[in-house]
């Protein structure tokens, strides 16, 4: 699949946020493997601490193997 990767902000955080998500993204990326979370200061890894589910559109949503907690910082950064 092709389509334009827009110039926005390749950067969402959610301070907070309790459960495991989804949490949602407005930047287009191509694979699953053109985002990178953070939870707190640590780089999570795909498929051990989370998963991300694409849209048609390129823009999509990432979802937590293990629930954040309210004090936790959610970071999701676009490649």
């Amino acid at each position: 699949m092709s389509y334009p990767i827009s110039n926005v902000t390749r950067r969402v955080v959610y301070s907070g946020s309790a459960g495991v998500g989804p949490y949602s993204f407005s930047f287009e990326i191509l694979t699953n493997t053109d985002i990178a979370v953070y939870k707190n200061t640590t780089l999570l890894t795909l498929t051990t601490n989370y998963t991300v589910t694409i849209n048609a559109n390129g823009t999509g949503s990432v979802t937590l193997v293990v629930a954040a907690t309210g004090a936790d910082q959610i970071t999701l950064v676009g490649n």
